[in-house]
Formats: C-alpha cells, structure tokens, sequence
C-alpha cells in the first residue's frame, strides 16, 4: 500500500468502534472495489488486492477496512482502516471512487499530510458473488479444516458447528452467525472468538479478550477494535491466490 501503519489515529474506549463499520458486501454482489486492481502511479503500476472488507499486502490480508459513516454510495466509499492485530484505527483512510466500470480513483489520506490520489484499473472480472475474493453467499465454507499462515501461531484449524479443534486439541463450542462472512464462537456460553471469511483463500480467526458479552459480539452498531490476537489461516483447497498471481502478470 505504500505507507507506514506506525501511530494510532484514535483509541476507542474498550475497543469498541461506534462511528464505523466493517466494510461489509451488499445484498447481492460485493462492493465494486473487491477484487485485483493495477494503480498507476508516476513511478510505474502496482497491484493492488482487495477483499470485501480486507486490503491484502505480500499474499495475505492486512488491513481490515471499517467503512466511515455517512460518507458512502454506491460509487464512492470511505474507509478507516486497521492493521490486523493492532487494537486502533491506523493513521491512513482510503477513499475508493468508481470513475467506470472497470476503473476507479484510490485516494489515501494521512493525517496532516496531502492526499494520495492515482488511477486504478481492474485486472479482475467484475467481482460479483462468485468471485474468489468476495465473502458474499460463503458463510459455509468457514466450516472445515484450515492451515497456519506465517500470520497465525496454530498449524491446522478445524471448525464444525460443535467442535473447534487446534493442533489435534478440541474443545465443544457452539456457532452463532453474526453477519454476511463472520460466525461467533461461544464456549459454555462466553463468547470467544470471532472467526471471519477474509476473501481469498483466507479467513481470521479474533480471539476476544475479556469481558466480551453476546450482546457486543453480536451488536451490528459496535465493531471490537481490540482483540487478545487475531490469527489469519488459508483454505488448503483454495485457488485464489493463484487466480490473483495470474491476474497480477496481467500488469502492463
């Protein structure tokens, strides 16, 4: 993405985000800017890989994206964002404008500094509900086997509606869906963990800190900003990133 997460734009209180919200898909097709981007900048292209709700640097998703309230339409979309396992927003906004149906203008913005605005244009299909990268219609596939990534601690995760098993040791849990992509992990009735679909061959696995109800887990006004560590896993049957690659070599 070409700038520094180092400093904090804000700290919430308990870490809870109320002005924001996850970037999450709309009804019937993700949002316009997930999928594989070349950005034209005056030093030469970029890509750029975006899930619904997450920006990907270096094959794994990074920053998650929290749209800003009142700042969105169909063409245009405001973002905070937020480095996984960081527990505040990131100095950088990104603004994401739809100029055709295939193009876009991708601004960033860092506090005190001028904005940061390139053409961008679409290596990938129009990214509908069938795309690799979108999470929309695939809260199933969360179920299953999943391995570590250099971004987890764990080897392999399995998820059923009634097990969650890491590294050969299991524990009985039960699944509630929180939204679109996201399931909730409660263990004798504690919440414990969100698990996400990042896009892609990946999802997130958010264990809570304390403290945590059902009512928060569950709340679509409050996002948790402040996880114990969040742990990114990939589908082993997964055939995104070589989708992405292949669409990367497009670049010109």
């Amino acid at each position: 993405m070409n700038f520094s997460f180092t400093k904090p734009l804000r700290t919430l209180a308990a870490g809870l985000a109320l002005a924001a919200g996850l970037a999450a898909p709309a009804m019937a097709e993700s949002p316009f800017h997930t999928g594989v981007w070349q950005v034209n900048e005056p030093t030469g292209p970029r890509g750029l890989v975006v899930s619904d709700w997450l920006v990907f640097e270096e094959g794994l998703p990074k920053y998650w994206l929290y749209r800003k309230a009142g700042t969105n339409d169909m063409n245009q979309f405001d973002f905070l964002t937020r480095q996984i396992g960081q527990a505040t927003y990131a100095p950088v906004e990104i603004r994401v404008y739809r100029t055709g149906d295939h193009k876009m203008q991708y601004t960033t913005f860092v506090k005190k500094e001028e904005p940061v605005q390139h053409p961008a244009e679409r290596l990938s299909i129009p990214n509908y509900k069938n795309s690799c990268l979108s999470v929309e219609n695939k809260g199933e596939r969360l179920f299953g086997t999943w391995l570590g990534t250099s971004g987890s601690t764990m080897k392999r995760l399995h998820l059923s509606k009634s097990k969650i098993t890491i590294d050969g040791e299991s524990r009985k849990v039960d699944i509630m869906p929180v939204r679109t992509g996201r399931l909730g992990i409660v263990e004798n009735g504690q919440p414990v963990a969100f698990f996400t679909d990042g896009g892609g061959d990946y999802a997130v696995l958010q264990w809570f800190k304390p403290g945590v109800t059902t009512e928060v887990m569950v709340d679509p006004k409050k996002e948790i900003l402040d996880f114990a560590r969040e742990e990114i896993v990939r589908d082993p049957k997964g055939t995104c990133d070589r989708q992405i690659a292949s669409r990367l070599k497009a670049m010109k």
